[in-house]
């Protein structure tokens, strides 16, 4: 359908519902700021009718985002703007308006491919009913921050953005997904019913920043599921991490690289964990290391440290790598209250296959052994 029929088309059907409430209106299809006029009238529609959602996407449009419709500020204001409480806007240019009056019933605002010119607080702000917020792929967002406390905020995701910093008050915040770089610094520290948290870094050097910014800035999470693909061990990683002490439930997919800089240090390097998270119950790992002929480092390149609280372990794509084995064997010497550890040489990540036979053999002839209190299976 061209864009003249596809514009003709929506006109004709609002005019046939005009005077009538409508509960959604959503448009889906490749325009930009040369059609606003037509977009305009639209929303306003949109407006009149008391519409509750209203969804913009003009994501088959992926042009330059300089030709992106800006969204209308002007069209609302305190009169009209209080029906609308699911605002989702995809290929849209949100611009500053200082005379904008916010959306005081908005519960939803979804924002993808957003090219964002403004403070994104200032929207934020103004949206005191805000529980649910996800910002994809949004260039110009460097800083995601608030100055004053986002009250009713309970869901957060930021996924594909370079940003920066993301800091805020939420206090009725419980769960976060980020996906993206990791050099983003996390500031939640101050919304204390965070408990559940999606961490995905695109490349990581080493587990370091995992295991100092997580628990730096989201002290409170009691289940985190965490996917990263490091390159590098981290160097003398023998010193104590900061701690997550609310952390019951962990999850990691992690793929080592076959990078030159890897010593046989850097799957055991995840035995950190024990000590970053002495109340951990749960732990479960997803591995790919490239190598499944690696050698065990030396025992003591890292000292016993027990911990009291672990119940259950279970390790996915289990190769026989040396770091692999020695992990497993530590895991088994200190968590003293282990219940099961569940060893799967198959694996979720892609490109596992081929260790699997290796790995079984190995875990039946290196961990069975180890196994004093009866709690390992091999799947």
């Amino acid at each position: 359908m061209g864009i003249n029929t596809f514009i003709d088309t929506v006109n004709l059907i609002l005019e046939e519902h005009s005077g009538l409430a409508v509960n959604r209106l959503a448009v889906k299809f490749g325009l930009h700021k040369e059609h606003a006029n037509a977009i305009d009238r639209w929303v306003s529609f949109a407006i009149a009718s008391k519409a509750k959602v209203v969804a913009l996407d003009f994501s088959p449009y992926l042009g330059p985002y300089e030709n992106n419709y800006s969204f209308p500020y002007h069209l609302f204001h305190k009169q009209n703007s209080s029906h609308l409480q699911v605002l989702r806007l995809y290929c849209v240019t949100l611009d500053s308006s200082h005379d904008f009056c916010g959306f005081l019933n908005l519960t939803t605002l979804a924002l993808e491919h957003v090219l964002i010119l403004q403070d994104l607080q200032f929207l934020l702000l103004k949206c005191p009913s805000l529980e649910w917020l996800s910002i994809r792929l949004c260039p110009g967002l460097h800083d995601l921050h608030a100055d004053e406390p986002l009250e009713q905020l309970k869901f957060l995701r930021v996924q594909g953005c370079a940003i920066n910093r993301i800091k805020l008050h939420a206090p009725n915040l419980t769960s976060f997904e980020y996906r993206g770089g990791s050099k983003v610094h996390f500031a939640l520290n101050e919304c204390l019913k965070l408990k559940t948290a999606s961490i995905k870094f695109n490349v990581e050097e080493n587990l370091e920043y995992v295991f100092t910014e997580i628990p730096n800035g989201l002290p409170y999470v009691e289940a985190l599921h965490v996917e990263v693909t490091v390159k590098t061990q981290i160097h003398g990683f023998t010193q104590a991490p900061l701690r997550f002490i609310y952390l019951r439930h962990l999850t990691m997919k992690i793929t080592f690289a076959n990078a030159k800089r890897f010593g046989k240090n850097a799957v055991l390097q995840l035995a950190y964990l024990l000590e970053a998270a002495p109340f951990l119950v749960d732990l479960h790992l997803d591995m790919l290391c490239a190598s499944f002929c690696e050698g065990s480092p030396k025992r003591d390149v890292i000292a016993n440290h027990p911990h009291h609280n672990l119940k259950q372990a279970h390790i996915t794509g289990f190769n026989g790598n040396g770091g692999q084995v020695a992990l497993v064997k530590y895991i088994l010497r200190n968590a003293v209250q282990l219940e099961r550890m569940a060893i799967d040489p198959r694996g979720k990540i892609i490109g596992q296959l081929m260790g699997e036979y290796h790995g079984r053999v190995s875990a039946k002839s290196e961990l069975v052994p180890e196994d004093r209190k009866g709690v390992l299976t091999i799947l």
